[in-house]
């Protein structure tokens, strides 16, 4: 089932694919309906042969260039996504439904109106039902395309996407969380020792994207020693179980997925915030935001335990989990390194660490605490200016002392 969501989220065709056959079915009920109950409509509703075809055609042509501005739109909009976002964050915007069913419209509307024409045959006299469909295709292509513009001019501004990382960063956590309360899966802190006969190996190279924990088989007992969004090759083995037919539950892709992977929806935050501090864009305002959410997420993820993620009834299912050490890591590594010449940025970092102890476990708060000094382990504070050093050496002073604030207050 996890697999199917996976591979659901990425087939971004089959949205415009339905449409397209749903246009072509119409074909097919128009044609019908004109035929057998067009008498049934006064003569002034009718419409003759050339009339019919004239309107098709007319239908036709202003559609193609519709869904051509749409194309030409969509590639302006990618190009943004990738030169001045992240690569990373091109699937956010192709994956987002109301483009795909937009999208759609226009493919079903033009799949309509091609049919309709070689179906107009001199042996349909008149026409009431198909002319006056191609006029509610027409409409209905019109807010398609409005609501299009609309949504085109919402994603290509940055706010935006940082808030749909942001909401799909909340889900993920949302989502394992209430995993962890119903104790359909536990953390566990003890070491596991395994000596499963079998050994598990990718299946090929890529990314592990998910893992269908509900695919396994309750008799037997699986240990994954690879972490969620690790790269793998083909061949590599990644754990072991007791029975053999356990590959079709991990699933592994050429990219990687954000369905059970939080350090890569943080990945993607964090490149924004890389891109917007460089030198060819230089909009820090941006990163700070990008800091900020990473800030608020991490604080949230800070409540689980570090340990390895144990699933089934007799927790014989057991997973690698990433430490919140090595996530912390990972996460604002590259930032420290290019943003160092940056106070904003530096000052917003030791903000967004200041937020994440407000409500971390003891463990990770004391991780927080030896991050922080290592935030600024690069700065030379002996060369700033007096407003910049004040100002910095009082940020690091307020994350150092930033103390626990229970969910409840």
């Amino acid at each position: 089932m996890k697999k199917l969501k996976v591979l659901s989220r990425e087939i971004n065709w089959w949205w415009p694919l339905l449409y397209g056959l749903i246009g072509i079915g119409l074909t097919g009920i128009v044609t019908w309906l004109d035929v057998y109950i067009s008498d049934w409509f006064p003569k002034e509703w009718q419409t003759t042969l050339g009339l019919a075809q004239t309107i098709h055609s007319s239908v036709f042509t202003g559609l193609l260039a519709m869904m051509t501005f749409t194309f030409s739109t969509i590639l302006v909009v990618l190009t943004t996504y990738s030169s001045q976002f992240s690569p990373r964050t091109l699937p956010n915007f192709i994956e987002n439904r109301q483009v795909q069913h937009i999208f759609g419209i226009f493919i079903g509307a033009v799949s309509y109106s091609m049919t309709m024409l070689f179906f107009l045959r001199p042996a349909l006299k008149t026409s009431v039902v198909a002319s006056t469909v191609a006029v509610l295709v027409v409409l209905i292509s019109i807010v398609a395309f409005v609501a299009f513009i609309h949504i085109v001019s919402q994603s290509i501004r940055v706010t935006t996407l940082l808030d749909r990382l942001h909401e799909e960063g909340n889900e993920l956590l949302k989502r394992q969380v209430e995993h962890l309360e119903s104790g359909e899966q536990k953390i566990t802190e003890r070491k596991m020792t395994t000596n499963y006969p079998h050994l598990i190996q990718a299946t090929r190279t890529g990314y592990i994207q998910a893992v269908d924990y509900d695919a396994f088989d309750q008799k037997d007992r699986v240990y994954i020693d690879r972490t969620v969004g690790s790269f793998v090759t083909e061949g590599e083995a990644i754990g072991r179980a007791t029975c053999r037919d356990i590959n079709e539950s991990i699933l592994i892709g050429p990219t990687k997925s954000s369905e059970q992977d939080f350090a890569f929806v943080l990945e993607k935050l964090s490149e924004v915030a890389l891109r917007a501090i460089s030198p060819g864009i230089n909009d820090p305002n941006t990163a700070r935001h990008a800091v900020r959410i990473i800030g608020d997420l991490m604080r949230q993820y800070a409540v689980i335990p570090d340990g390895v993620l144990v699933v089934g009834k007799d927790q014989q299912h057991i997973v690698v989990r990433e430490t919140y050490q090595q996530l912390l890591y990972t996460t604002f590594y590259q930032l420290r390194h290019y943003g160092a010449e940056d106070i904003s940025v530096l000052a917003t970092m030791l903000e967004s660490l200041g937020t994440m102890k407000r409500q971390a476990l003891p463990a990770h708060y004391e991780t927080i605490q030896r991050f922080i000094p290592y935030i600024c382990s690069e700065v030379h504070f002996e060369t700033m200016n007096d407003w910049d050093r004040d100002f910095l050496q009082n940020q690091i002073h307020r994350a150092l002392n930033e103390t626990f604030v229970s969910p409840s207050t």
